[in-house]
């Protein structure tokens, strides 16, 4: 995918800090070093806010309510470097555009690209992309993990005091008026990096059990990373401070030479059952970061 140049069909976003919300798996300097990091990485949920200004300024207000954006990570982003958003403008109001992050200190490293659009988010970048990339046989973390297979649901609440102490402490990349005072709609809504937090945190955030254990008791102590972000609105914005009840299902897996992947798709219904938002995410659990994963292999 190539962006437009002129700066008429473009709209380049600031460049933006990006730092560490997590100080587990990659985001750890120690784990980061020990699997040939630059780094600690920044997690691919803490960029998604770069893109919500020049989205709003492309298709309104409407894009909380019914856009989306799409994005398949390329490079890391090591925490305290800087990167910007860049969106096409639609050729038709409302159009589907293609998007980019980039690296602000040299713009020729490409941190993510994807696709925005409003309403229809069917020929998406990751709606449209393979996502099954090897037979299962090949498959030792994410072994016996099928298509359609139904992952744990749970009602999860976003906590807009702890938005506004996000937004205070200046650990948002990125944060519009609307995310600590009023909005379109009347109360705060939610940030793009809380949003995607709040879905991924039905398999990352347990109780009683290990939550990757339910997917697979393959993946052990396995570290991951993100690898991918659709955040989709059907019926937005998200609000803070309401519940809404996140399921979802396994829709691909897949392997690389140092990861395996799960792709799953998510979504997350209010108290009245409407679909508000959907999400498609990519998890890549670390080869050389599990044990259990060189026993499966010797074992193969």
């Amino acid at each position: 995918m190539s962006l437009a140049t002129e700066a008429a069909e473009v709209l380049i976003g600031p460049a933006r800090t990006l730092k560490n919300l997590s100080d587990s798996s990659i985001h750890d300097p120690e784990n980061a070093k020990k699997l040939g990091f630059r780094g600690a990485a920044v997690g691919a949920n803490a960029h998604l806010d770069l893109f919500a200004p020049p989205l709003v300024d492309v298709y309104g207000q409407a894009w909380f309510e019914r856009g989306a954006l799409s994005l398949y990570f390329l490079n890391v982003v090591v925490s305290g470097e800087q990167a910007q958003a860049v969106v096409e403008r639609p050729a038709a109001p409302g159009a589907q555009v293609n998007i980019l992050e980039r690296r602000a200190d040299d713009p020729t490293i490409i941190v993510s690209q994807g696709t925005a659009s409003l309403g229809d988010h069917s020929r998406s970048a990751l709606r449209t992309r393979n996502l099954k990339t090897c037979d299962d046989g090949q498959l030792r973390m994410l072994r016996g993990v099928k298509v359609g297979q139904a992952l744990p649901g749970r009602t999860m609440v976003l906590s807009g005091k702890a938005q506004r102490e996000q937004i205070a402490a200046g650990a948002l990349c990125e944060a519009l008026d609307w995310y600590a005072g009023p909005s379109p709609w009347g109360e705060p809504i939610a940030s793009l990096n809380d949003i995607a937090l709040m879905m991924i945190r039905m398999l990352i955030d347990g109780d009683e059990v290990q939550p990757k254990d339910t997917v697979s008791p393959n993946i052990g102590d396995a570290l991951s990373m993100f690898g991918a972000f659709e955040l989709a609105f059907e019926n937005g914005p998200v609000f803070l401070d309401r519940p809404y009840r996140i399921e979802g299902k396994a829709v691909g897996v897949g392997d690389s030479p140092k990861t395996e992947l799960l792709w799953w798709d998510a979504v997350a219904r209010d108290e009245a059952g409407r679909a508000v938002l959907t999400m498609r995410h990519l998890f890549r659990f670390l080869k050389a970061s599990s044990p259990l994963y060189a026993e499966l292999a010797a074992s193969a």
